[in-house]
């Protein structure tokens, strides 16, 4: 009687140790998923990181003041010599150090590059920082300022799939210069093109004055290194 007794409590001590041995491994396993869960979010998705630079503290380009008061005689009315306007002292050019993409609450750091020895635009190898093109104007400057960033990058969610993913014709992009200053752009178009078939201004530093902003998309082509289409957005300043 008494060793049927003791087999009975050792039975039921396994029990209680299989079931704690058993909540164990599905603890563990919850873990495992909550992790490749949340690894597979950050890698998809900007969720998590977002920003890799300050956002602006500025929500509207500056106010233009028009004056009121009674404007001095001029030299026509008064007889006097005329003597021409001064000459405005031109800013100095500033390179861009961030790109805030207003209402996605996205902020990208921006350093310049060069051109590869393809004599193709350099890309700047993460996935969460742009490329500004040295060679041409910056942001405080005619012609056209182009920033380019990844769609993805080494598994990652790049920073400028905004532009194919929620960036809208007229939204605000701020571009905070080295100097300190902003200068707000907006949305004029988004194109999308083949590799070989982007249109020649893309690329142009010159003519009217706006930002333009290129990402990759589509099928990755490891023979030539790059995904086959690109998307563009243009910009234009908004004062």
């Amino acid at each position: 009687m008494q060793t049927t007794e003791q087999d009975e409590r050792a039975r039921l001590e396994r029990r209680r140790k299989n079931r704690r041995f058993n909540a164990a491994i599905y603890c563990a396993m919850g873990a495992l998923i909550l992790l490749g869960v949340y690894i597979i979010l950050r890698d998809q998705t900007n969720i998590f990181d977002r920003k890799t630079a300050p956002v602006p503290d500025v929500t509207s380009p500056p106010e233009i003041v028009i004056p009121t008061a009674t404007p001095e005689p001029t030299a026509v009315l008064t007889g006097e010599p005329t003597k021409p306007p001064p000459t405005p002292t031109p800013e100095p050019a500033s390179a861009p150090v961030s790109l805030y993409f207003e209402g996605h609450d996205i902020s990208v750091a921006v350093v310049p590059v060069g051109v590869d020895e393809n004599g193709a635009m350099e890309t700047v190898p993460k996935h969460d920082v742009a490329g500004w093109y040295m060679y041409g104007p910056a942001p405080n400057e005619e012609g056209n300022c182009i920033i380019a960033g990844h769609n993805r990058y080494s598994g990652k969610k790049g920073f400028f799939s905004i532009l194919h993913e929620g960036l809208a014709v007229g939204d605000r992009v701020i571009v905070t210069m080295e100097n300190g200053n902003t200068v707000f752009y907006a949305v004029e178009s988004i194109e999308e093109y083949k590799y070989d078939e982007v249109a020649p201004s893309v690329m142009e530093p010159w003519g009217e004055t706006r930002l333009t902003l290129i990402t990759c998309l589509g099928d990755y082509d490891y023979d030539m290194h790059m995904s086959l289409t690109r998307v563009v957005a243009v910009c234009k300043p908004i004062n």
